[in-house]
């Protein structure tokens, strides 16, 4: 039986590979994370806090780090020393340096945190899901603001050909219009670091994204049907080659060996 709920995430893979999909997510991965998404849940750990008020001042991100940075985890990802340093360095600066100089400005009201939307796709009897970072609401503008926080580079956005986490948002925007009467919708996508980094906004016209929306039900209709009877010998053939089907087996792979390691320790 075919899951209910579906992430941006997981219709971008299906679009790029159907066995990385098969991998990933119909299969029980194991639990083991790396350094980079690490600090990113830190980070956005530390940004909600301080948009709730709660962290003020660089003596609140200390406090702060010492209370939620996972010691044991960012260890096992990394055994030199000095890099597990650097990696806590970097995300004690990144908080710094945001509490300083916050996203919003005072016009702007904060609305939602790390709020998890979701909604029922109609006809497809399925739900859209995504976990919004910000939500700013101007009441003069009627203006809402979606505002995604990233670690890593952000690429140049077309808005003839939107990503699905584009469209999802949008859809799922509509959605928030009984609770807010926004006549103007923006996505924004701030990366945070270490630097003062412009915010790359992601808007897209009505047409557009209907056009979209059809093409994004469409996937949506293939992967349940992917999901009943999984293709395996024509994925197989599909996957020779991919990246993300060899980035999510040797992620297997190093799982079984340490754990097999952690057996042998124990027998």
């Amino acid at each position: 039986m075919h899951r209910t709920l579906y992430t941006p995430a997981m219709i971008e893979t299906f679009r790029t590979c159907r066995r990385a999909y098969d991998l990933a997510f119909l299969r029980t991965m194991p639990e083991t994370e790396k350094l980079s998404v690490i600090c990113k849940q830190v980070i956005l750990r530390g940004l909600a806090e301080i948009h709730k008020g709660k962290i003020c001042s660089v003596t609140n991100v200390q406090k702060f780090m010492g209370q939620n940075w996972p010691l044991d985890k960012a260890s096992d990802q990394l055994k030199d020393k000095d890099h597990a340093t650097k990696a806590f360095l970097y995300v004690y600066k990144t908080l710094s340096r945001y509490v300083a100089k916050p996203y919003a400005s005072p016009e702007q009201k904060i609305v939602g945190v790390a709020l998890k939307v979701r909604a029922r796709v109609p006809h497809v009897r399925v739900y859209l899901e995504d976990t919004l970072d910000l939500i700013l609401w101007s009441p003069e503008e009627k203006k809402l603001e979606f505002v995604d926080f990233q670690i890593q580079p952000v690429r140049a956005f077309d808005p003839a050909w939107p990503n699905s986490s584009v469209v999802v948002r949008k859809f799922l925007a509509e959605r928030l219009q009984t609770r807010w009467q926004f006549d103007t919708l923006s996505l924004v996508t701030q990366r945070v670091g270490l630097q003062e980094y412009s915010p790359l906004r992601n808007n897209i016209e009505e047409t557009t994204y209907r056009l979209h929306w059809s093409e994004l039900v469409k996937t949506l209709e293939e992967i349940k049907a992917f999901e009943q009877v999984p293709p395996k010998e024509e994925l197989m053939r599909q996957s020779a080659h991919c990246w993300h089907c060899e980035t999510i087996e040797n992620r297997i792979a190093s799982a079984q060996d340490d754990e097999q390691f952690a057996i042998s320790l124990t027998a």
